[in-house]
């Protein structure tokens, strides 16, 4: 593997790198320098020349031709792409849109974020909404699977859970899936950017993600996929002009939405989040995918091999490698009081969950902020 040009981002992109051990992006990512100056060179644009109607008819050209560049983080097709505020609100574009037979069952985790319940309870009632409960910090294949019955629907997940870093096994879902007929929704937010996700060799029905975490975006703007074998199933619940198929033309008042997941676009996008967004996934294709996720893997084998070597400290679940993502949680005594404060007093940008640190690891980081950590940790006296 070509570990330089993941040293040269490293100190091209990211300044903060330089003052931190940046272990925070599950909380929020770092933005890029090639971002942060897309997103300012609009706004000052903006400021300086406001935006004229053929100025608009250009943004929702670029917009448009974005889809294509999502697309190729998933192995997707541009018309299965649409953008929206986030991805809790993309969640609800499936969970209300989707055709449902009466008594339908979802399957959701006790891990999950709470979007995913959330969106569920509001579709099909509290009732039928299965919780499948964690095992050692994660949830196996086997006791996923068996809460299925006649009348499940959907599995809907969070394919790396933010609450102990679990991803699940995703080739054997989308099997499992696509065999018993079952709609397969996924929250990638904790992943995109970082973990391989191909809908051509893992079929998934829906994707959604937020852009502020992994893609080292900003907060407002998020990427949707709505598969083309299911799209004519999921009903736009809500309705804008921009999802109408020519959406400049307002001179007749008639709802004629696109044939392509655009249909599920209400309103005018956020111009700022997606100038970043476009640099985000730039960075992330030039790097490789295979390699990006190859990168991540490495490191989080190398955390499990140094916080082994510590006494009073366990990473949680110790999870096999196919079930390792970016992000793991390294408990540690009570009594030391750690918190977010004292990480970032010693050089490390982390978050306390708990009695844990949650350590989220990307292609920035390297073995040094794994090191620095696990130092700090090893030394600490409380």
């Amino acid at each position: 593997m070509n570990y330089e040009k993941f040293e040269k981002v490293r100190k091209e992109q990211y300044p903060m790198t330089e003052q931190f051990a940046y272990l925070d992006t599950s909380t929020s990512g770092m933005v890029s320098r090639r971002a942060k100056d897309a997103m300012v060179a609009y706004l000052e644009e903006r400021f300086e020349k406001g935006i004229t109607a053929a100025k608009l008819n250009e943004l929702f050209a670029w917009g448009d031709g974005l889809r294509a560049t999502a697309a190729k983080m998933f192995n997707a097709d541009a018309e299965e792409i649409f953008f929206s505020h986030g991805a809790s609100e993309m969640i609800n574009v499936f969970s209300a849109g989707v055709e449902l037979k009466e008594n339908a069952n979802v399957i959701v985790t006790g891990l999950t974020f709470p979007s995913t319940p959330y969106t569920w309870e509001n579709r099909v009632g509290k009732e039928n909404v299965r919780m499948v409960l964690p095992e050692n910090y994660g949830i196996p294949f086997e006791k996923l699977v068996e809460q299925v019955d006649e009348n499940t629907a959907v599995i809907s997940l969070c394919l790396v859970e933010n609450t102990t870093g679990f991803m699940h096994d995703l080739k054997k879902i989308s099997a499992f899936c696509q065999e018993k007929g079952i709609y397969l929704a996924l929250d990638i937010t904790q992943c995109v950017g970082a973990m391989k996700i191909d809908v051509k060799e893992t079929p998934v029905d829906f994707i959604a993600t937020s852009s502020f975490k992994w893609l080292g975006c900003e907060y407002g703007i998020g990427i949707g996929y709505v598969s083309k074998r299911v799209m004519d199933k999921v009903k736009p619940v809500f309705v804008g002009w921009v999802g109408n198929q020519n959406r400049m033309d307002h001179s007749k008042y008639h709802l004629n939405l696109a044939e392509t997941a655009a249909k599920y676009e209400t309103a005018i996008p956020n111009w700022v989040g997606l100038k970043g967004l476009e640099q985000a996934m730039e960075i992330y294709l030039e790097l490789g995918i295979d390699d990006v996720d190859a990168y991540v893997r490495e490191l989080m084998d190398y955390l499990y091999a140094e916080a082994a070597k510590v006494e009073h400290i366990s990473i949680r679940g110790k999870f096999a490698p196919e079930n390792r993502s970016g992000i793991a949680y390294i408990d540690m005594p009570a009594e030391w009081g750690m918190n977010d404060d004292i990480l970032e007093a010693n050089g490390i940008r982390a978050h306390m969950s708990g009695t844990a640190v949650r350590v989220a690891l990307h292609y920035f980081n390297n073995k040094a902020d794994v090191n620095r950590l696990i130092t700090f940790l090893k030394n600490y006296k409380g």
